[in-house]
């Protein structure tokens, strides 16, 4: 008696072993019949019977069980499925994914590969190096299957980031896009848009370590598409700025003016840099540049201007607002320094008239009718200047003195009227 229910007992093991395997063929079946017919109900069937095989001991270590439920995943993402049908698996991409990568460390004939965890960064690198070294598989067109499909799945992290970058889930973008490369990478191919794409989404997830060995690996790439290599420069630059390193931002961006000489976004930073550290004659030199490109740029005109102010080199000053008015002649800022030159110019023969002796009579009227006719050069540029902003009121308040200097009473009064 004691051996027959030993006997049934084996029998009923085998049975049970028999009934898993079947469930793995049931969902291949289920899944082919899918793939003919389209109906959500072969996924459903399918997606039951090998997660039944997945909790198995028999099966669950099978490398088929794993890559038929990856076959079934994969299905509802293409763009054929039925929408209501994807609609009721969300997770169908991380799930494909999930399954295909086990499926394919559960089919490496050697026992240690087996074993690999790929939520280890150590692991996940052996496995990788498993692929370079072409490891013996257990059965080559299951591992095939599984792999051919990596590189789509990437391309759908790769849109569900850029969708989560456009709703500001920027965390979210960095986790999708991190394994859209991943996944692209396994084929031993890098897509460099896709890193772009992670170290853009790292920094505005604020992973700044993370966004600067990006960066730095898109470099050492020569990235350029759609004409973003010289903006990696600056956002390099950017997150060393923000962290309290100016000298290492200012690096990058000579860096990056040496590998993109023409760009002006490189060029600007780096006149910025210039200005706040007060070396003009190197900001000269940048706007130089800038100019050259850009010779209708009424700003940067204005700019130089100021440069050349408080390099004393009036002339220049005077060449360069004027020529920013006549580029722009809503270019307040540029009317405005010019037209105070020539109030400044004339205040400061005001006071040296004044101070000269009562002797010097002839002299003194010939110094303010001197400084009348600066005031007189000074009215056109001020009035541009109110006109572009008349909510100035720094600007008002000049125009009314010099108004007031060359006995225009009734244009004084009435502007002051008008900003009481």
């Amino acid at each position: 008696m004691k051996k027959t229910i030993l006997t049934l007992l084996a029998v009923i093991s085998i049975t049970a072993i028999s009934a898993q395997k079947n469930k793995v063929q049931s969902a291949y079946n289920y899944n082919n019949a899918f793939e003919r017919n389209g109906k959500c109900s072969e996924i459903q069937n399918g997606l039951e019977a090998i997660n039944l095989a997945t909790q198995d001991a028999s099966t669950k270590d099978a490398s088929k069980t794993w890559i038929y439920r990856g076959n079934l995943y994969y299905n509802l993402l293409l763009p054929t499925t039925d929408k209501n049908c994807k609609a009721l698996y969300k997770d169908a991409l991380d799930e494909a994914t999930k399954s295909y990568l086990k499926g394919m460390v559960l089919n490496f004939e050697d026992d240690a590969l087996k074993k690999l965890d790929l939520e280890k960064e150590a692991d996940l690198m052996q496995f990788f190096g498993a692929l370079q070294n072409k490891s013996k598989m257990e059965d080559q067109q299951l591992f095939g299957t599984a792999f051919s499909r990596l590189p789509g799945l990437g391309g759908e992290y790769a849109n569900k980031g850029i969708s989560l970058f456009q709703t500001k889930d920027f965390k979210g973008a960095q986790e999708s896009f991190q394994k859209a490369l991943m996944l692209i990478q396994f084929s031993g191919k890098t897509d460099t848009l896709i890193l772009y794409n992670l170290a853009l989404a790292s920094e505005y997830a604020e992973d700044f370590e993370t966004s600067k060995q990006l960066y730095n690996a898109l470099i050492q790439l020569n990235y350029n598409i759609d004409g973003n290599g010289a903006s990696i420069y600056q956002s390099l630059a950017r997150i060393h700025k923000n962290g309290g390193d100016k000298e290492k931002s200012f690096e990058t961006i000579k860096k990056g003016r040496k590998a993109y000489p023409q760009n002006q976004n490189l060029i600007f930073e780096e006149i910025d840099y210039y200005l706040q550290s007060g070396k003009d004659q190197d900001a000269l030199v940048s706007l130089n540049d800038a100019i050259s490109i850009e010779q209708n740029n009424a700003f940067l005109y204005y700019v130089r201007g100021t440069v050349y102010e408080k390099l004393k080199n009036q002339e220049n000053a005077i060449a360069d607002y004027k020529k920013s008015i006549e580029l722009d002649p809503k270019q307040h800022d540029a009317a405005f320094n010019l037209g105070a030159f020539y109030f400044n110019k004339g205040v400061d023969k005001i006071n040296v008239a004044n101070d000269l002796p009562l002797n010097q009579s002839k002299k003194y009227e010939e110094m303010k009718a001197d400084a009348k006719k600066d005031f007189m050069s000074a009215i056109p540029y001020i009035e541009i200047a109110n006109k572009a902003k008349p909510e100035d009121t720094d600007t008002a308040t000049m125009l009314i003195k010099l108004y007031t200097q060359v006995g225009e009473d009734a244009k004084a009064k009435e502007l002051k009227t008008k900003y009481e």
